[in-house]
């Protein structure tokens, strides 16, 4: 499934770059996340809580961030094993200045999925990562502010 969207953000783009690069707001920014830790340069380890209709379940994985060109570009790798499936993906996020005091961040990637989740059916799933996304996505604009 491709993933693929923008958001802007009320603040710089220096400002936006750290805090996507900070762990403990990215923790809270995520939903149904339990824990993001460092685990290497550029390496984190984390759990999830997901559920995508009648299906739920914790999935533990690696996130990796690679291609870093600061403050403007990333690339993210993600796998997660759970009870439920499993999850891979990689995704490219590009950060540029706007007009006044805001960041527009673009987006687009790849995502698969397997096990019970997959049974849940792509129409499902798209509508459930695309509400995470924005979700997170707001909560990191809130963190901004702070």
């Amino acid at each position: 499934m491709k993933i693929e969207g923008e958001y802007t953000f009320t603040g710089p783009r220096e400002k936006v770059w750290e805090i996507i690069r900070d762990p403990e707001i990215l923790a809270t920014a995520l939903p149904g996340t339990k824990k993001l830790e460092l685990v290497g340069e550029n390496e984190y380890e984390g759990e999830m809580q997901v559920r995508i209709g009648p299906v739920a379940g914790v999935f533990g994985g690696k996130l990796i961030v690679s291609n870093e060109v600061a403050p403007e570009s990333l690339t993210l790798t993600v796998e997660g094993v759970g009870k439920v499936g499993f999850l891979k993906g990689s995704g490219d996020i590009v950060l540029r200045d706007q007009d006044g005091n805001s960041t527009l961040m673009k987006y687009s990637g790849e995502v698969q999925i397997g096990g019970k989740v997959a049974s849940v059916g792509q129409r499902l799933f798209d509508a459930v990562s695309k509400s995470m996304i924005r979700q997170g996505l707001g909560k990191l604009n809130e963190a901004l502010r702070v």
